[in-house]
């Protein structure tokens, strides 16, 4: 009885361990979900033993589970009662993760010591004593400090004309690349950069000499691209071929000589969205 007894301790630390290194304090978004679960479990909890006591149920009974088969108020009496007991499990599952909210604001320890307490007080079978001790968890969880989630604020980034032959392919990049740009994959966003401009510039082409380049070069890289629109007498604005630039520095790298990433900053991934829209705005404007 003794192993089994310190077998279950030993696992439950080894969970809780677990769920607090699981939960991260820095990502608010995260860290306020598993902090709203442990106050619907307290409401939960709440909520059941108010039902509890305005049926009459007595927490000491002892359930005939072959009478709850056929006896109505006794299968009522066994639904409540084995509520509560999961509702107690949940409640402290979802506690295990508050001892986090001191490494966020250390003021919080006091009110965290106290529901850690009261939680531990939770198997007592009166159950006035248990609704004292629930109102107490909640009024400590009432005054901890938490993260709040951050206010992402969805850019806006207007396309001008867009030829039909390429309109439904340009849209679904730029998409895309606000869900990078918002998620600060930044080195992503420039490769959609990329693309577009490809895209963009192969469209310009064929309008211009009708001919479908990537019929005779479908490997052509943007640089090759420029010279051959250069070579038709097409105008193309020469700050394109600094964007084209940084975008190969994302997009090609050396097999044979060893190069430090390239990761470019909101401020810059931020300007080569609006020069590409430029761009492509410039060249398809009528």
């Amino acid at each position: 009885m003794v192993t089994l007894y310190y077998y279950i301790n030993i696992t439950f630390l080894y969970i809780s361990l677990q769920i607090e290194l699981s939960i991260n304090y820095k990502n608010p978004a995260i860290f306020l979900s598993t902090m709203g679960n442990f106050s619907n479990s307290i409401e939960k909890f709440e909520s059941l033993l108010k039902a509890i006591k305005s049926k009459g149920i007595n927490l000491n009974r002892k359930i005939d589970s072959v009478k709850a088969l056929y006896d109505f108020k006794e299968e009522k009496s066994s639904y409540y009662l084995t509520s509560l007991k999961s509702a107690l499990d949940e409640l402290k599952t979802n506690s295990l993760g508050l001892n986090q909210l001191v490494k966020f604001d250390k003021s919080n320890e006091d009110n965290i010591l106290g529901i850690n307490k009261l939680i531990g007080e939770l198997g007592n079978s009166n159950i006035n004593k248990l609704e004292e001790s629930i109102n107490k968890i909640a009024l400590f969880y009432s005054k901890l400090n938490l993260p709040r989630e951050k206010t992402i604020e969805k850019p806006s980034f207007k396309l001008g004309y867009i030829p039909e032959e390429i309109k439904a392919d340009v849209v679904a990049d730029l998409k895309e690349l606000e869900k990078c740009f918002i998620n600060e994959c930044y080195r992503s966003v420039v490769v959609l950069c990329g693309r577009l401009l490809e895209t963009a510039l192969h469209r310009k082409y064929y309008e211009a000499t009708g001919q479908d380049i990537l019929e005779k070069a479908p490997g052509i890289g943007l640089g090759n691209l420029i010279a051959k629109l250069k070579e038709s007498d097409i105008n193309i604005d020469p700050a394109l071929t600094n964007q084209i630039h940084l975008v190969n520095q994302v997009r090609i790298f050396s097999v044979h000589k060893k190069k430090e990433a390239f990761y470019p900053s909101k401020q810059q991934t931020h300007a080569m969205i609006l020069y590409t829209l430029d761009t492509l705005e410039k060249m398809f404007s009528k």
